[in-house]
């Protein structure tokens, strides 16, 4: 849902409540996703129920973005993540391996979900495809920074993986 939409909710609950009833809520929404219109359009006529600092840390982002402000920015609910490709990207691991090898690599706690996993995994190296070979690797391995391997072992259903940060280098 969008950060508006949440917003307007809010508002339209609380009203039906009491106004004191939803302050609490205020704090949980993310003022800063929403665009400039939408706060004018929205936000804008209950300042008055907001603490003065958020309000004017708002506003000061909209016209100076680059400025600091004192206000919390909480995280987006969602992460925009780039078109992805329909086919699968491994045969050994699924996407909900991916969120959880995510989460190892940013040493949380909680696993990431399958919406909010920040990385995308791009696949360099297949063995069916490229080959099982230690050339095959380092041709398209060496060099490459932050990269997981994933391999399965054969006739079972084991799988190894690792995470290398600094990446790979032959020489």
């Amino acid at each position: 849902m969008e950060e508006v939409k949440i917003w307007n909710r809010i508002i339209e609950w609380g009203i039906a409540q009491s106004p004191g009833y939803f302050q609490n809520r205020l704090p949980h929404i993310r003022y800063f996703q929403m665009s400039s219109d939408e706060v004018i359009d929205n936000v804008q006529s209950y300042q008055q129920i907001l603490e003065k600092s958020l309000w004017d840390d708002i506003t000061r982002k909209f016209m100076s973005p680059n400025r600091q402000i004192s206000s919390t920015i909480l995280p987006p609910r969602k992460i925009l993540r780039p078109f992805r490709n329909t086919e699968p990207f491994s045969t050994v691991i699924n996407e909900a391996h991916a969120a959880e090898i995510a989460s190892w690599i940013d040493k949380k706690e909680n696993t990431y979900s399958l919406i909010n996993n920040p990385y995308e995994f791009k696949l360099l190296l297949r063995g069916t495809r490229d080959g099982f070979t230690a050339n095959s690797f380092w041709n398209l391995c060496d060099k490459q920074t932050q990269l997981v391997v994933v391999m399965k072992v054969n006739g079972t259903d084991e799988i190894l993986d690792g995470y290398n940060p600094i990446g790979w280098d032959k020489s």
